[in-house]
C-alpha cells in the first residue's frame, strides 16, 4: 500500500527538533496522496488535506502512526482540510494545546513564531529552507532588501548570515509585526528596518535606502488587492532596478506550478537584461516533484 511509503518516509526524517516538511504529495509522486502534504512543527504533526478525496488510506495510515508518535518524538496530530470552507482543523491525536496558539519552532538555528489554526499560512514557510540557508552562507557584510517578506524568515537569514543591513517589506502589518518579534526572538541587531506598506507606494524611499548587494523577492502568485506575479513582477523589477549596486544577486522565487522557470528568465531578460542568470537553487530532497518546471522555483542572477 502507498501508506507504507509515506510511513518509511516519514519515519527516515523523525524524530527531529527542526521544523520541516515530510512528505509533499503534491509533488505528485506517490499515487493516491497528491492532495496531502505533511509538516512538522515542534511537537505537532501537520498533515494537510488540499481537496476533497477518499480519506480512507490516509487513516489507516494516521491509525500506524499512532503506535510510532512516541519514538518520533510526537505528541499532536491535527488534520486541516483546505477544501472545507474555514480551514477547520481536526485533532486527531493528543489534544489542542499547540492549537490557535503562538509558539516557537526551530530550523537551521533559527528560532520562529508558528501558529497552527483555521489560517492557512503558519508564519513559515517550510518549503523555502535552502533560501534561507542560501542567505545564511552569503550575506555577510551584504546590504539586503527583502521585498514581499512577509514575517521576515528570509531577511532574518541573511542578518544571522552577517548582513550588514537588512531591509524587510510586506504589505500586511501584521506580518511584518511577526517579523519584528522573529528578529527580536533570535536577538539579530544591527540595521534592520520593518516597513509595512505596498512596495509600488515605496519604490522612491527604497531607491534611496540602496544601493542593495541583494534583492530578494519571494511574492504570492496571486494576491487580491495586493500581488499578482503576471503584472506586478516586472514592473517590480524595472523599477526598483536603479536600487541594485555593482555586482548585485537577485533572489527571484516563484512558487506558483502553473508558471515555469521560463517566466522568471523573460521578466528578467525584458527588464535587467544585463543580469546574468547564476543558478536555480535545488529544492529540499522532500520536494520532489514529478514535474519540476511546476515545483518551487528559486533563481539567481547577477548584475555586472
Amino acid at each position: 500500500m502507498k501508506k507504507n511509503l509515506v510511513l518509511d518516509q516519514l519515519g527516515s526524517l523523525l524524530p527531529s527538533n527542526e521544523c520541516k516538511r515530510l512528505f509533499h504529495g503534491r509533488g505528485g509522486l506517490v499515487e493516491g496522496w497528491q492532495q496531502i502534504n505533511i509538516e512538522l512543527y515542534g511537537p505537532v504533526l501537520w498533515v494537510i488535506v488540499y481537496q476533497e478525496i477518499d480519506e480512507s488510506e490516509l487513516m489507516s495510515c494516521l491509525q500506524d502512526m499512532k503506535g510510532l508518535v512516541d519514538d518520533w518524538g510526537v505528541e499532536h496530530i491535527y488534520i486541516q482540510r483546505r477544501h472545507i470552507r474555514g480551514n477547520p482543523v481536526e485533532i486527531y491525536y493528543g489534544n489542542d494545546s499547540y492549537l490557535e496558539i503562538d509558539f516557537k519552532v526551530t530550523e537551521d538555528g533559527l528560532e520562529y513564531w508558528v501558529n497552527l489554526g483555521r489560517n492557512q499560512n503558519t508564519g513559515l514557510f517550510l518549503d523555502m529552507a535552502n533560501g534561507r540557508q542560501w542567505l545564511k552562507q552569503n550575506s555577510q557584510g551584504k546590504s539586503v532588501l527583502n521585498l514581499c517578506a512577509y514575517t521576515c524568515s528570509l531577511g532574518m537569514s541573511a542578518a544571522q548570515g552577517g548582513a550588514s543591513a537588512v531591509c524587510n517589506i510586506d504589505m500586511a502589518k501584521a506580518v511584518m509585526k511577526r517579523g519584528q518579534q522573529n528578529f527580536a526572538l533570535n536577538n539579530l541587531s544591527g540595521r534592520n528596518t520593518f516597513i509595512a506598506q505596498d512596495i509600488f507606494k515605496m519604490i522612491k524611499k527604497l531607491n534611496q535606502k540602496g544601493p542593495y548587494d541583494i534583492l530578494v523577492a519571494d511574492p504570492p502568485s496571486f494576491q487580491v488587492k495586493g500581488f499578482d506575479v503576471k503584472k506586478d513582477y516586472a514592473k517590480m523589477l524595472n523599477k526598483l532596478k536603479p536600487s541594485l549596486a555593482e555586482g548585485a544577486v537577485l533572489m527571484l522565487c516563484l512558487n506558483s506550478p502553473l508558471l515555469a522557470p521560463d517566466f522568471i528568465h523573460d521578466l528578467v531578460a525584458q527588464e535587467i537584461p544585463e543580469a546574468l542568470f547564476i543558478k536555480r537553487l535545488d529544492n529540499p530532497v522532500v520536494l520532489a516533484d514529478k514535474d519540476e518546471d511546476s515545483s518551487l522555483k528559486v533563481m539567481l542572477y547577477q548584475m555586472p
